[in-house]
């Protein structure tokens, strides 16, 4: 039996979904999908300037680890520049610890992504067990039919911060 794999830190996350190729107004580009932990070890290798070394620990990872990470990170971001694909930054083995009432000390707890987790349905809550490899947003509320995302996701984080507790 493998071992689990062990959450990597993620410490915020990005304030964008992802990017779109410049160039192709009004036609459906193919998207690549770059996992948070991957978008974290390019921010803190080639935008915070960390050795692989610290950025490893950052990220409570080993050093070959946070190497693979950052290797599969770049070849998304080459397959998308070259094939002009776009990039959706989403799902991941993470965890993330970050702060999100504006005048508290009191953290959020850690929440764990990875290979289990729900999708949900913002307009009538029903959640369905995430099915691995497919992302939430094509899916349809077998509800409603209104379209799912990820329970705990960035923008579900985002509705959470604006609009109160779903």
């Amino acid at each position: 039996m493998p071992r689990p794999k062990r959450a990597r830190k993620i410490f915020t996350l990005p304030l964008i979904k992802g990017f779109k190729p410049f160039g192709n107004q009004g036609k459906q580009t193919e998207t690549l999908s770059m996992l948070l932990e991957e978008y974290e070890a390019i921010k803190l290798a080639d935008y915070n300037h960390f050795t692989q070394e610290q950025a490893a620990e950052k990220m409570n990872v080993s050093r070959p680890t946070f190497t693979r990470i950052y290797d599969s990170a770049r070849k998304v971001i080459a397959q998308a520049f070259v094939e002009g694909k776009a990039i959706v930054i989403e799902g991941g083995n993470f965890s993330l610890n970050q702060n999100l009432s504006d005048n508290s000390n009191r953290k959020q707890p850690l929440i764990e992504f990875g290979k289990g987790g729900f999708c949900i349905c913002l307009k009538c809550d029903i959640r369905v067990k995430h099915e691995n490899g497919v992302p939430c947003r094509t899916a349809a509320c077998p509800g409603c039919g209104n379209q799912m995302m990820r329970e705990n996701s960035f923008d579900h984080f985002n509705l959470k911060n604006n609009k109160g507790d779903l």
